[in-house]
């Protein structure tokens, strides 16, 4: 090959070498590198004074509203909120991170979680969209972050349309008792069985004289409803929980050994014997 080959053919590598710097660059330009990025936008936890969960594809929304007297899931009765579980899973959401870019992944409508953050004009403070579990790992997420299907370590679950994941289920310290649901408020009272209920004292953050009525259990369940005093919730609990509330049943009288039967009376007509064994007349 001649010398003259040799420098068009280098002049050529070098045009090449020029021209995929440039796509590269234009490139990397328009696709910014996304892996260790933040997936919420930065936010000032004392300005937070709403979260919006959902709608899920099932139609499920949680909604937790800060008012005068603390938290509550306002979509759950107005039940109270647990202030510490907010600001810790509001804590993982800012620490959360961007693992992995997903490349022709797009979250299923059945896996989308909507979360939504607002200061207390209802302003938004940050937003972001939720997806899946990762399938084999057991841990991860998937979420969506400026138009890229992403990969998280934290799985997020509190940020799920579950009001119980945002309160704290126990009710009464002794005996120890938890809800696993609140009743319907539109149920009657002959459903509950509340005003004929068995009234039990408790033990309630150290006070002694709560009381607790128990009532009916759940049609085909082993769960009752329970309410407490002075409280507008009536709460579903496992019936174990309320046994020591409960009467106890009477105990059973063992049997008494058969007593031999009497003879019969003589009768008024019988013939009378003498002592001798003779029958007088």
């Amino acid at each position: 090959m001649t010398n003259k080959n040799l420098i068009v053919m280098g002049g050529v590598a070098a045009v090449l070498a020029i021209a995929g710097y440039l796509v590269g660059g234009r490139s990397a330009a328009k696709t910014p590198r996304l892996n260790g990025s933040r997936l919420a936008d930065a936010f000032d936890i004392e300005k937070v004074a709403a979260v919006e969960i959902g709608p899920s594809a099932a139609g499920q929304s949680v909604k937790l509203a800060a008012g005068d007297a603390g938290w509550v899931v306002s979509t759950y009765q107005d039940y109270p909120a647990d202030r510490k579980r907010i600001v810790e899973n509001l804590l993982r959401l800012q620490e959360a991170k961007v693992g992995q870019v997903i490349r022709g992944k797009k979250i299923e409508a059945a896996d989308r979680m909507p979360v939504a953050i607002r200061d207390a004009a209802g302003v938004e403070l940050g937003s972001f969209v939720l997806g899946a579990r990762h399938e084999k790992w057991g841990f991860g997420r998937y979420a969506q972050f400026k138009g890229e299907t992403v990969l998280v370590g934290d799985t997020l679950d509190a940020f799920a349309a579950d009001p119980k994941s945002w309160c704290d289920t126990k009710i009464v310290d002794e005996p120890y008792i938890s809800f696993r649901d609140l009743a319907a408020p539109t149920l009657k009272e002959e459903e509950l069985g509340l005003a004929t209920g068995v009234v039990a004292k408790v033990t309630i953050g150290g006070d002694t004289n709560r009381t607790v009525t128990v009532g009916n259990k759940l049609p085909g369940g082993s769960e009752r409803y329970l309410k407490i005093d002075g409280e507008k919730w009536v709460f579903i609990v496992p019936d174990y929980s309320v046994e020591k509330l409960l009467p106890k049943p009477p105990e059973a009288k063992p049997d008494s050994p058969a007593e031999p039967a009497a003879a019969p009376a003589p009768q008024a007509d019988d013939a009378a014997v003498s002592k001798d064994g003779a029958a007088q007349s």
